[in-house]
């Protein structure tokens, strides 16, 4: 009888390029049809299966159907649109999201019900379905959760200098753009649908309003709301611009370090339980929840989404409670979110999360190991630099590759935005879950103070000459800079490993036998 192949121990990290190799491909070739990439992938299944005794050949057909299932899912997740472009158009559509303003106009996202010309001699109303860039005038107010009758224009995402953009909003689901000016007709329709969503953007809105209540300096208030619920509204644009300089903009939308923050202090506060008999398994189940319940507060917007998903994952992997099926677990999580939704590979902040939350895996544990000591307050304080050091130096060539800079001072400064940003980040949220009048001038005093330090520390850096380097990669290059290293780890291991083999083979001299 044929034995059974044995499993890998880290399946999910050779599964992963199959999957990212697909998508790319599937990006890279518009013209593939999605029944070409089915039929291509059902024909490796099948010759997975004749071939399952013979292992090499098992193994290419694998991972082959693997890249065809990743480009017939590219394929099936490509936004389409039906909408005429720049004629005037009536929509029946609902409001997806929470409404950001950007000055003149309040940006969100709408997923169209219906259309029809307005002018023409057409009056049959066309299903649509599509998902779309909504810029309406701030003289309409709308909130998330309302469907709309509504005249305006669809236009493309953008061309020319905007190209890029287009294509990014493409990638994120995005068919078109509309844009509702003063003068249009914004009518709202009587059955308000709550979506998850639209409650989960009530709950933001909700929470924004209790923080507010503790009258904040303007500044530390922006800060606190967009790094605790995701509400940018508030924050200006020299305030931008600093976090923009320093390389730390990322502190302002809620994204994979705030999950993690979240994650981290509940993982803290339910420490106690790996007393108990199971205690381990059950910290893990309870703060799941702890991670969506944040997620929600916040919108659930997309970035959240990931992370939160990301970072579910990453309590699987902490219950694993071993370093290699910590990062197979990573690896199983982002390959699922990817099948779901390719176009999730294209994204800054999942690229930026995953990258961070695997350079914690790989590289925390020996940053920390060089600098231990025997003092337990500074081991306190290295441990939180290095988890810092390590997401930040496995993020520098997608930084560099994305914004053209490396924020050298944020190597520096690090550290302390961490610290700031947790003790903001929960106090914010303690005085959110129970905001009493009582603790009004304790929470007011204790985030005013940390939030505000952080803000003076970006601006006392963003004024420095060497603030930033401007470089910029290109992304062969900022691939080429994660593979060198890796291959030169897995040269250094496979080394000590023949080393060591060659040791426990060898006889001592005392044991050779003399003739």
């Amino acid at each position: 009888m044929h034995a059974a192949r044995p499993i890998p121990p880290a399946p999910f990290a050779k599964i992963l390029p199959a999957i990212v190799a697909g998508i790319l491909a599937a990006d890279a070739l518009p013209a593939l049809s999605l029944r070409t990439a089915v039929v291509v992938s059902l024909l490796l299944l099948g010759a997975m299966i004749l071939c399952r005794r013979h292992d090499t050949a098992a193994t290419l057909c694998t991972y082959a159907a693997i890249f065809c299932v990743a480009a017939a899912m590219t394929c099936a997740t490509r936004p389409r649109s039906n909408l005429p472009r720049n004629r005037e158009l009536m929509l029946t559509l609902e409001v997806a999201e929470a409404p950001v303003s950007t000055g003149r106009w309040l940006r969100t996202t709408a997923r169209i019900d219906a259309f029809r010309p307005v002018e023409g001699d057409t009056v049959r109303w066309q299903q649509s379905g599509e998902k779309m860039l909504l810029r309406i005038d701030t003289s309409h107010t709308v909130t998330a959760g309302e469907r709309l009758i509504v005249t305006g224009r669809a236009s493309d995402l953008g061309s020319g200098a905007y190209a890029s953009y287009a294509r990014l909003m493409q990638r994120r689901g995005y068919g078109a753009a509309l844009w509702v000016n003063a003068r249009q007709t914004v009518l709202r329709l009587p059955d308000h649908r709550l979506t998850l969503r639209a409650r989960a953007s009530l709950l933001q809105r909700t929470a924004t309003e209790r923080l507010a209540r503790l009258h904040l300096r303007p500044d530390a208030f922006a800060t606190a709301a967009a790094m605790t619920t995701g509400d940018r509204n508030a924050i200006d644009a020299s305030l931008r611009d600093r976090y923009g300089a320093t390389g730390t903009s990322h502190l302002l939308a809620v994204s994979g370090l705030h999950v993690g923050i979240v994650a981290l202090l509940v993982n803290l506060l339910l420490w106690p339980l790996a007393a108990l008999r199971g205690g381990h398994l059950l910290r893990n189940l309870l703060a799941l929840p702890a991670i969506w319940g944040y997620a929600a507060l916040t919108g659930l917007s997309p970035s959240v989404v990931r992370a939160a998903t990301m970072f579910s994952g990453v309590q699987l992997a902490l219950a694993a409670s071993q370093s290699r099926s910590s990062l197979n677990l990573l690896c199983a999580t982002a390959s699922i979110m990817l099948l779901v939704w390719p176009n999730y590979l294209f994204d800054v902040s999942f690229q930026l999360s995953f990258a961070a939350v695997a350079g914690i895996f790989l590289l925390y544990r020996p940053l920390y190991g060089a600098v231990r000591s025997r003092f337990r307050a500074a081991n306190a304080c290295w441990s939180l630099f290095m988890v810092g050091l390590a997401a930040t130096l496995a993020t520098l060539p997608l930084v560099s590759c994305h914004f053209g800079r490396i924020p050298l001072i944020g190597l520096v400064i690090n550290p302390l935005l961490i610290l700031t940003a947790n003790v903001t980040v929960l106090a914010s949220l303690v005085w959110i879950l129970t905001p009493l009048p009582a603790l009004n001038g304790f929470f007011s005093t204790l985030i005013g103070a940390t939030a505000g330090l952080q803000n003076d520390l970006i601006a006392t850096a963003a004024a420095q000459s060497w603030a930033s380097l401007p470089l910029r990669l290109s992304p062969a290059e900022a691939l080429l800079a994660y593979l060198l290293p890796m291959l030169l780890w897995l040269l250094l291991r496979r080394y000590r490993t023949s080393r060591t083999s060659a040791r426990r083979t060898v006889p001592p001299a005392d044991k050779i036998p003399m003739p």
